[in-house]
């Protein structure tokens, strides 16, 4: 910890929230939280002056955080030179107009940037409520979060080295390259919260919600994840050691992705709900392993046995496989529907049940009395498909697109039809007991919503 805490690099990053204004000009520059409208004037024939207005980085009805601001000049847009002191963004807790000088503002054209910075290390946060703030590159060293809500904030290259997050909803967040190192992050939710690159070393996440988050090129060396939720978590370029901590499951995952794995026998693991995107199984022994919900996104399959193992709602897109490949025909045909040409195929009365064919182009096929209860169809394109008397109970088809479909008699009892589009597609005698209709349009172009 002394090293870091002495290293000036991560104690002074600023955010640059203003691209360059043309002396003789006004410009307007939208964007996000930090974002501000510059405004420039002359005085006199050597000043000008700039005026802005500050803003929150966190939205209302949250804790307001202003950051500082400081204001610089450059003659080519390459080289900056900060102009005056930080400015405080807020006086007794508001927001304020901001000024500031160019006493030498003699030449025939310069440009003005404001870069603002949030520079709050050891600060007191617990149980704040910060959701929605836009942090990124902010310096929070130490800092206590506990309880806090940073859920769907920006936190990408934030210093919260040290910082204590425990029992923090920091879900949906983005922390790309955030330094954590040795942070606090015991049964912290951050499902959904992009970790790419980060630093989580010495980082403690026992028990932490981590489910469908990306640490993908995280350092996970001395981490502590015992018991954290990796579901569905890319660990692919990670770093881990021999002293990180993590359940037997995720460490073979880990190995299995980075091409650790001493073994090519998997007789009957566990690598259920488990992200192993381009895992090499390249003639390996899979029979009996659990896959159930596991993707396994442009893995190498080929000659890899599969007899007997649980594949429900298994992610084949982009995955390689051959006529060695052992597997049951039902997960090769859903494979051939993610990486073959499908369109217009004969699929009637074909069992795809509990499968994940999200993103097919189905379009024109004839799945007439196809059972396709429970199936994971969000994105799939089924425009001008035969669906007669097709069963798709509980099925998702979030996105979906039936347009000039044949659903007569087709049963969508419990289906999602969020955001589909039935425009043109046949309804007659079709069940939709219970589905859910948001912002779905409807056969005759409406568009409904419940």
């Amino acid at each position: 910890m002394g090293a870091r805490s002495g290293d000036c690099r991560w104690l002074r990053i600023y955010r640059n929230i203003a691209v360059a204004v043309l002396l003789s000009l006004s410009t307007a520059v939208s964007g996000d939280l930090r974002t501000v409208s510059l405004q420039i004037v002359r005085t006199n024939v050597h000043t000008a002056q700039i005026t802005w207005q500050s803003k929150s980085a966190v939205p209302a009805p949250g804790l307001q955080l202003f950051p500082e601001y400081q204001l610089e000049k450059s003659a080519d847009l390459n080289n900056w030179t900060a102009l005056g002191e930080r400015i405080p963004g807020a006086s007794n807790g508001r927001p304020q107009t901001l000024r500031a000088p160019d006493l030498d503002a003699t030449g025939s054209r310069a440009f003005y940037r404001v870069q603002s910075i949030i520079d709050r290390p050891f600060a007191d946060f617990n149980r704040a409520q910060l959701g929605g703030g836009d942090l990124a590159f902010a310096n929070f060293f130490g800092a206590q979060f506990f309880g806090a809500n940073l859920a769907n904030s920006s936190l990408a290259g934030a210093i919260l080295s040290g910082a204590d997050l425990r029992l923090a909803d920091v879900a949906q967040s983005d922390l790309q390259g955030a330094d954590l190192f040795a942070a606090k992050l015991f049964e912290t939710s951050l499902e959904f919260t992009r970790l790419n690159n980060a630093d989580l070393s010495f980082a403690d996440l026992e028990g932490a919600d981590l489910f469908l988050a990306d640490l993908t090129g995280a350092d996970l060396r001395w981490a502590i994840l015992t018991d954290a939720d990796l579901r569905l978590v890319p660990l692919n370029q990670s770093q881990m050691d021999a002293n990180t901590r993590i359940n037997a499951k995720w460490k073979l995952v880990w190995q299995l992705v980075n091409g650790q794995a001493t073994t090519r026998v998997f007789t009957n693991a566990d690598l259920g709900a488990a992200s192993l995107r381009g895992a090499d199984f390249h003639g390996a022994n899979l029979s009996g392993a659990i896959l159930d919900l596991s993707d396994l996104s442009g893995a190498d399959l080929r000659g890899a046995n599969l007899r007997e193992a649980s594949l429900p709602f298994v992610q084949l897109a982009g995955a390689l496989m051959d006529t060695n490949t052992i597997v049951e025909l039902k997960t090769r045909l859903v494979w051939e529907l993610l990486n073959l040409d499908a369109r217009g195929r004969d699929l009637h009365g074909v069992d795809l049940s509990t499968t994940f064919l999200a993103n097919a182009d189905l379009r024109t096929a004839n799945l007439m009395s196809a059972e396709l209860s429970v199936a994971e169809l969000f994105q799939v394109n089924l425009g001008g498909a035969n669906l007669r008397n097709a069963n798709l109970i509980n099925a998702d088809l979030f996105q979906g697109m039936l347009t000039n479909a044949d659903l007569t008699f087709a049963n969508f009892t419990s289906a999602d039809l969020t955001l589909a589009n039935l425009f043109g597609a046949r309804t007659n005698g079709t069940i939709f007991d219970g589905a859910t209709f948001l912002q779905t349009i409807m056969p005759d172009g409406t568009i409904r919503s419940q």
